[in-house]
C-alpha cells in the first residue's frame, strides 16, 4: 500500500468516525447548533431553503412518509460561510462536511423537532453571523 493509499484510508476512517460521533447525539444537537449560529434558527434555515425551491422537501420532513432529499449544494448555498465555520466546530465536522451533514440528517432532525405538521416551537439564540 502507498502513501496515497494510506491516507486516503486515514480520510476515510476519520470521515466514518465524524458520521458515526454525530449519529450519537441524535437530531437535537443540529437544531440547537442551528439555533445557536444561523440568524432565526432552524425555523429560519427551513424558510431560507422554502424560498429557494425545496418547500416539498421541507413538508415532506415535517410530515409521516418518505422524506425528499435536498441536495449537500443546495444547503450550502443557504449557509453564510462564518455559519459553516461555526456549524463546524459545533458538531465537530470539517467545514467542508457541513453541508453532506446537512443533507443525511436534517431531514431526521426536521422530523423529530415536527408535530402535526409543523415545526415546534425552537430557541432562537443565534449569534447571528453572517
Amino acid at each position: 500500500m502507498g502513501l496515497l493509499d494510506g491516507a486516503k484510508n486515514l480520510i476515510g476512517d476519520v470521515v466514518a468516525a465524524a458520521d458515526r460521533a454525530f449519529e450519537e447525539t441524535g437530531s437535537g444537537k443540529l437544531a440547537l447548533a442551528l439555533a445557536k449560529f444561523y440568524p432565526g434558527g432552524l425555523a429560519a434555515f427551513l424558510d431560507r431553503l422554502r424560498e429557494t425551491g425545496h418547500g416539498a422537501a421541507i413538508d415532506s420532513w415535517l410530515s409521516p412518509g418518505t422524506r425528499q432529499a435536498v441536495p449537500a449544494s443546495a444547503l450550502a448555498a443557504c449557509l453564510p460561510e462564518a455559519v459553516t465555520e461555526r456549524l463546524a466546530y459545533d458538531l465537530g465536522v470539517p467545514a467542508a462536511r457541513v453541508p453532506t451533514v446537512l443533507a443525511e440528517f436534517l431531514p431526521a432532525a426536521v422530523a423529530d423537532q415536527s408535530e402535526n405538521g409543523s415545526l415546534k416551537p425552537q430557541p432562537n439564540f443565534s449569534t447571528q453571523v453572517r
